[in-house]
């Protein structure tokens, strides 16, 4: 369930933020094919994702547009993190 629906984000992603680099576009692509592998796991592909944006981010190659998903990754990667403990907390 979660990793179709984060394959579409990203897809719907790219599609309606044209401004992205080619990077950018790259980085977003290769993590879509790895999704439809059937073995892949979509929380590492997700995080694998937002370390590449970081380092983009880091020699400053992010464009306003790769900020917008880098930002929308990281609430997600917090939200899932909490998630996934949760049975610690109870």
């Amino acid at each position: 369930m979660f990793k179709t629906d984060k394959r579409k984000y990203l897809l719907n992603f790219l599609e309606e933020h044209p401004n992205l680099n080619s990077e950018e576009k790259k980085i977003i692509s290769d993590t879509v094919n790895k999704m439809n592998e059937p073995n892949s796991l979509w929380y590492k592909e997700v995080k694998t994702i937002t370390n590449a944006l970081q380092k983009l981010s880091m020699y400053d190659k992010l464009s306003d547009d790769g900020k917008i998903l880098l930002k929308q990754l990281n609430r997600s990667d917090w939200f899932y993190g909490l998630y996934d403990n949760i049975r610690f907390f109870g």
